[in-house]
């Protein structure tokens, strides 16, 4: 079973809700689940991990810029896949920059929690 979270972060909504007031996302001991964020290539940032995950419960598969509709523009969402390896806690931390200008901060951050059980129904 895959699990995929969808999250609109606009500016305006990262100003007023932290990581803290989301809702952790729990999923199963060898589950895939999907983050997706909203994005613009065009400004050349993308969706990046900020800091390494916790190999022994994480595990990036990948990711990809799925457009948006039509006559949206070059607006659409990066859709980072993950497996959850081994039951307890992990942090995924991102950041919204360019893969290019390592001394330039990331124009936007954002956290989440992942609860991973052992087995039972995935939530977010």
């Amino acid at each position: 079973m895959k699990l995929l979270v969808a999250l609109s972060l606009g500016l305006s909504l990262l100003s007023h809700a932290s990581a803290a007031e989301q809702k952790p996302i729990t999923v199963a001991t060898g589950q895939e689940f999907k983050i997706a964020l909203e994005s613009n290539p065009s400004t050349g940032n993308q969706w990046l991990i900020a800091r390494p995950l916790d190999e022994n419960l994480l595990k990036l598969l990948g990711t990809e810029f799925k457009r948006g509709r039509p006559g949206a523009g070059p607006n659409g969402n990066d859709v980072l896949s993950f497996k959850a390896l081994g039951e307890g806690k992990a942090q995924i931390h991102l950041k919204y920059g360019r893969l290019f200008e390592k001394d330039e901060g990331p124009t936007r951050t954002t956290n989440f929690v992942v609860v991973i059980t052992r087995t039972g129904a995935a939530q977010h």
